[in-house]
């Protein structure tokens, strides 16, 4: 009879122990998510800032003569030696957002952003940092690239300094762990750098 008794009280023990079992793994699968989405942001933006990057530095060998193209049609010719212009850097800003909508099924451009900043020089000293943002989002970066620039100079065998830039892309992600947890992150951020020629 004493059995029968503690078998009859137990039953509600298994669906408590599961209630809890299941809460955990809920949140658990549910950072899981959050971490593969934010990992996978993070690769495919890590991809275009390198690409947009080397675009930027490469501009000499991939256009002709001192001219970067612009729109079609566009006489607008650039001068090496100088920034980039606020056309040319629209234009970089739509490549990447353009390579963004193909290879993110559910892009939001109210979510993304670019920054770009180059540091020029005149007689080997260094300009004033020219930084251009784009998008709705304004990303942001701990040191500026003139705070790091001294690191990353080089001096070429013309003994000069060629122009560093510098591309951050940021996107604003689904943050599915700070509803449950009332912590986490949204933001996903890649920086590349780049010495000009």
């Amino acid at each position: 009879m004493n059995g029968l008794n503690s078998i009859f009280r137990q039953k509600g023990t298994f669906a408590i122990e599961f209630s809890i079992v299941g809460l955990l793994l809920g949140v658990l699968l549910a950072f899981a998510q959050d971490a593969i989405i934010k990992i996978s942001m993070k690769g495919k933006l890590d991809r275009l800032s390198y690409s947009a990057v080397s675009i930027i530095k490469e501009r000499t060998q991939l256009y002709s003569g001192d001219t970067l193209a612009s729109a079609p049609g566009s006489d607008d010719s650039f001068d090496l030696n100088n920034p980039m212009s606020g056309e040319h850097v629209t234009n970089i800003y739509t490549v990447v957002e353009n390579s963004m909508k193909r290879i993110t099924g559910s892009f939001d451009e109210a979510k993304f952003g670019m920054r770009l900043e180059e540091q020029t020089y005149t007689d080997n000293t260094p300009n004033t940092l020219v930084v251009y943002n784009s998008g709705t989002l304004v990303c942001s970066v701990g040191q500026t690239l003139a705070d790091i620039e001294a690191d990353l100079r080089i001096t070429t065998t013309l003994e000069r300094h060629p122009p560093i830039y510098r591309i951050t892309l940021c996107y604003d992600t689904d943050n599915l762990v700070a509803d449950l947890l009332s912590s986490g992150f949204e933001r996903v951020s890649s920086t590349s750098v780049a010495v000009g020629r």
